[in-house]
């Protein structure tokens, strides 16, 4: 056998162990993938499993939750009135309900208007001059008291 015909057989022989070495090594990852695929899917059923579970029991609870919800609206539904038929002696106008007496609305008018200055930044002193120019109030120092009282804690 001659010096080219044993390189020759040598080469072969190293790559014949190489297309083996790399047939295993591919079996071996598309083995592992398999593997890990596998327990992937294992974990995706669990996880699915463990949600559809849950989203079970969220039914369920909002399916009790629902029917103590009517019950309760049941128990606080006012019985209905059965009215009497109306005549021309019985129908009357609606009453307005009773308007505030004045002195609330020009005190609540005048803490708007002196809050509003306060939170602008106006002294009190100015903001006590301008409701004294332009409102009646019985108590202008307690009201005074309470805005700035109030703008400061």
């Amino acid at each position: 056998m001659s010096l080219s015909e044993s390189a020759s057989s040598q080469v072969q022989a190293i790559l014949e162990a190489a297309e083996t070495s790399a047939a295993a090594i591919k079996r071996e990852a598309e083995a592992e993938a398999e593997r890990i695929r596998s327990a992937a899917r294992e974990t995706q059923q669990a996880d699915v499993s463990g949600l559809l579970e849950m989203v079970a029991k969220l039914r369920e609870d909002l399916d009790g939750l629902e029917a103590r919800v009517k019950a309760v609206a049941k128990e606080d539904a006012p019985a209905p009135k059965v009215a009497a038929p109306e005549t021309a002696k019985t129908t009357r106008a609606p009453k307005a309900p009773p308007a505030p007496p004045k002195d609330e609305e020009t005190a609540e008018g005048a803490r708007l208007i002196a809050l509003n200055m306060a939170l602008s930044g106006e002294p009190r002193e100015a903001t006590d001059k301008y409701l004294a120019e332009n409102f009646d109030l019985s108590d202008r120092e307690a009201l005074l008291d309470e805005v700035y009282a109030s703008i400061e804690g």
